[in-house]
């Protein structure tokens, strides 16, 4: 190194190889390090519903697709079990993937229904992508039961368990619109469960589930409602505009109302009715390493095309609609918002 009398330090040449080495070895340590195996569970809700075959396609797609990430997709029981398992259970945050709804995390941070008494910082909760639009409404065998003042005096299921999120929502807007809701005889049932319930004839009216299938409202039946209309006469029960309204500017609650045609949902809906609707999506705690929300979305992203093969409700999941919960960026985990600015995918709704 001395013979041209140039020390290390001051041999342009030396310096340069030592800076490639440095490099190359600084580069290959980054890169093992971005691709080391790293496995998450996707937690939806119960099959027969279109948001447990949104998840099942994500951990197909991310395994089908990705060197290092796998992904195990199971049932779960909703948003608010999910977040209350993390919250108990801070050792899954870095490797779960949730259903969640713009409706439940508003709930959860204003502390009202499953959420009452049970305490915790709710930002730490963020938003990865979206996964569809979901309706909600009424329906009955009944011929005789026309509206929601209908319902007095009957036994209904309005969600899966008392005080949870669509429950809240339904006796608000019942509330609103002048019903006594002490007067109807509440039970509790998931999705496939309830519509047995109803097809049995134990209760008088369930909830219902509709995906929005093709813009601008065009909508279809989830699963476990198609089954129902299949099998059953089912009617129709309408929300309306009025208390929905009244609901949402005492509240500030986050739901949208919709009109769907005649007869999108079951022959015998002869009029449009009135749903409720809501963003869902996939949902991830803070503590998620950024490398795995951005290649989830990766995934997602370059296979968007894709999951409308699996079920109707994947059709409204396009490279352009990601982003599109209605929520401000602030909402979703900080990896998503740097992917949609450098994909430049707008953060907004439908």
């Amino acid at each position: 190194m001395e013979k041209s009398g140039l020390s290390y330090s001051t041999n342009p040449i030396c310096r340069f190889l030592f800076a490639l080495i440095f490099f190359l070895v600084a580069g290959s340590s980054s890169i093992l390090a971005a691709e080391e195996p790293f496995e998450i569970t996707i937690s939806t809700i119960p099959a027969g519903f279109s948001s447990y075959v949104m998840g099942v396609a994500l951990a197909e797609q991310i395994n089908k697709h990705s060197t290092w990430l796998k992904a195990v997709a199971t049932e779960g029981r909703g948003p608010v079990e999910h977040m209350k398992t993390l919250v108990r259970k801070p050792e899954k945050r870095k490797n779960y993937l949730f259903f969640n709804t713009t409706w439940d995390i508003w709930e959860a941070k204003k502390g009202l229904g499953a959420y009452k008494g049970f305490d915790f910082n709710y930002d730490e909760f963020r938003f990865v992508s979206l996964l569809g639009i979901a309706g909600n409404g009424i329906s009955t065998l009944d011929p005789e039961i026309k509206n929601l003042n209908d319902l007095a005096g009957k036994k209904a299921i309005f969600d899966s368990g008392k005080g949870k999120g669509r429950e809240v929502v339904y006796l608000g807007i019942m509330e609103a619109a002048g019903i006594n809701v002490k007067k109807v005889k509440f039970q509790y049932a998931r999705g496939k469960g309830a519509a047995d319930t109803l097809r049995d004839g134990l209760v008088d009216a369930i909830y219902t589930g509709h995906i929005l299938k093709k813009l601008p409202a065009s909508y279809g039946n989830s699963p476990y409602m198609a089954e129902l209309v299949a099998t059953k006469k089912v009617y129709f029960l309408s929300f309306e505009e009025a208390a929905v309204n009244a609901y949402k500017a005492k509240t500030g609650h986050p739901l949208g109302l919709v009109k769907v045609a005649a007869k999108e949902l079951s022959p015998l809906q002869t009029e449009p009715c009135g749903i409720l609707i809501k963003p869902l999506a996939f949902a991830a705690h803070l503590d998620m390493p950024d490398r795995v929300v951005s290649e989830v979305l990766r995934v997602i992203y370059e296979n968007a095309h894709i999951f409308k093969e699996y079920t109707p409700l994947g059709a409204i999941l396009t490279k352009e609609t990601i982003a599109s919960l209605g929520v401000p960026a602030e909402e979703y985990h900080p990896a998503a918002v740097r992917f949609f600015k450098d994909k430049g995918i707008a953060i907004t709704g439908f």
